[in-house]
């Protein structure tokens, strides 16, 4: 039964093995030039010329390779998980597998071990490549307070960096590889599998960064001052830019009992004093009184916001250190939903007629 399935199945299992090799490979080399360079790498840069010096070569590796790793699985999806069942069950050529000794659960799980597994085994080695990327050369995420030029300019967590590092993107696939399989045993029709699969695949990242993500673990709280005059201005202080790696889930006014208030700024807006230099005041007192004025302006600001039952601004986060929790709990959670998918997909096998 296993050969028969390799036999069936080896030219699509070669090619996405062969496209997950190559691909680390990329990603490997481009990480042993990335060790010399100075300059930290962001998703999206891409040489306009190919001759173009300095890291440019390596962040257009990085940023290929990441923007493959996240379409991939829903690639292998398509193109492997849909047709793997699906075209047995459109040419009828199931009913062979069906009529002989071999159990429907046997008939399953083979092709699941031998195509899907495989495959996912494989993207988890894409992703800790990937994540050996985002962490060398001037991505270490040995983050010094003392010297701000190694600052660190994203977190792990954010996107597309967490979906396509570590063993998650292991999970992602084999999901996907399932879903595609099992709408293709429900819907007996390949290409309705396949616009099933784009849909379910758009969906779950969306759910899992926007919804279910930041609840893996309880945030640490960052209680800061309430510097009324700061975060109004233009260009307030953001409390989402990151130097160390954290991720920031919630930042904003909150009460005594820490539920979130919004602040309103037009109340207590009050003209300047006069920043004119007076006459007979020299340099010295010039600036004396600007820094008393402002910080008295200042005062009264915040003294507003408290009036409006606001004690302090609140930054709640995941410290970088979480990286690896978070990468096992949302791929234990990928694991229970495909097994789920899998289970609905033995369901529809069984109520294949072997006809």
């Amino acid at each position: 039964m296993i050969w028969s399935v390799w036999r069936q199945h080896r030219s699509a299992l070669i090619v996405s093995l062969t496209i997950v090799a190559v691909m680390i490979a990329v990603t490997l080399i481009a990480s042993t030039f990335a060790v010399n360079e100075t300059k930290s790498w962001e998703f999206g840069s891409i040489c306009s010329r190919w001759n173009d010096v300095g890291p440019c070569r390596s962040e257009t590796a990085f940023t290929l390779t990441t923007l493959f790793a996240l379409l991939l699985p829903l690639g292998f999806g398509i193109f492997v998980g849909a047709p793997t069942f699906g075209r047995d069950i459109e040419q009828r050529t199931h009913v062979v597998g069906l009529t002989q000794s071999t159990s429907r659960a046997r008939w399953y799980l083979t092709r699941v071990t031998v195509v899907f597994v495989p495959i996912s085994l494989a993207m988890v080695g894409l992703g800790m490549a990937l994540r050996l990327a985002s962490t060398v050369g001037p991505n270490s995420r040995d983050y010094r307070a003392d010297d701000p030029m190694h600052s660190i300019q994203f977190s792990l967590f954010d996107f597309p960096h967490f979906e396509t590092t570590g063993f998650a993107l292991g999970g992602y696939t084999l999901l996907t590889l399932l879903v595609a399989s099992t709408a293709a045993i429900l819907f007996r029709h390949v290409i309705l599998a396949m616009l099933a699969t784009f849909f379910v695949f758009l969906a779950v990242p969306v759910v899992l960064t926007l919804v279910v993500r930041d609840d893996y673990a309880e945030p640490v709280a960052l209680a800061e001052p309430i510097d009324g005059l700061s975060r109004s201005s233009s260009y307030p202080p953001n409390p989402y830019y990151t130097d160390d790696g954290t991720w920031v889930v919630k930042a904003g006014y909150v009460d005594a009992a820490g539920s979130r208030m919004k602040a309103d700024f037009d109340s207590c807006a009050t003209e300047p004093s006069d920043r004119t230099q007076r006459e007979g005041e020299d340099d010295e007192l010039y600036k004396s009184r600007l820094q008393a004025e402002y910080a008295a302006e200042s005062d009264a600001f915040d003294n507003c916001i408290r009036a409006q039952g606001i004690d302090r601004f609140e930054i709640e986060y995941h410290a970088e250190s979480s990286y690896w929790r978070f990468q096992a709990t949302e791929t234990g959670l990928m694991l229970l939903v495909s097994g789920a998918v899998a289970l609905l997909g033995y369901w529809g096998v069984r109520r294949l007629t072997p006809q």
